[in-house]
């Protein structure tokens, strides 16, 4: 009888496992990949974000940091060209 019962919960995990396995992998799978418009928006919207942090570090004069905001500009600015390009 103790035997039994030990067994059984683990047989119920089983068929859960079983069932809800399909479903996860399903969910993770299905999710569409962003189209070329959706890529130049999302980047676009990046960009007006750091070109805002680029006039604020300007007027505070911080030249380390606005070097590194430069840099991300123009790899984004370059990443836009390439998506339009195509």
């Amino acid at each position: 009888m103790n035997r039994c019962l030990s067994v059984l919960p683990l047989g119920i995990f089983s068929a859960v496992l079983a069932a809800a396995t399909p479903l996860a992998l399903a969910a993770t799978v299905s999710h569409p990949s962003p189209t070329p418009a959706q890529r130049i928006a999302r980047i676009q919207s990046r960009l007006g974000r750091l070109e805002h942090r680029e006039t604020l570090l300007r007027s505070k004069g911080k030249t380390q940091r606005l070097a590194k905001v430069e840099a991300r500009v123009a790899k984004l600015q370059a990443r836009v060209g390439k998506l339009q390009s195509k």
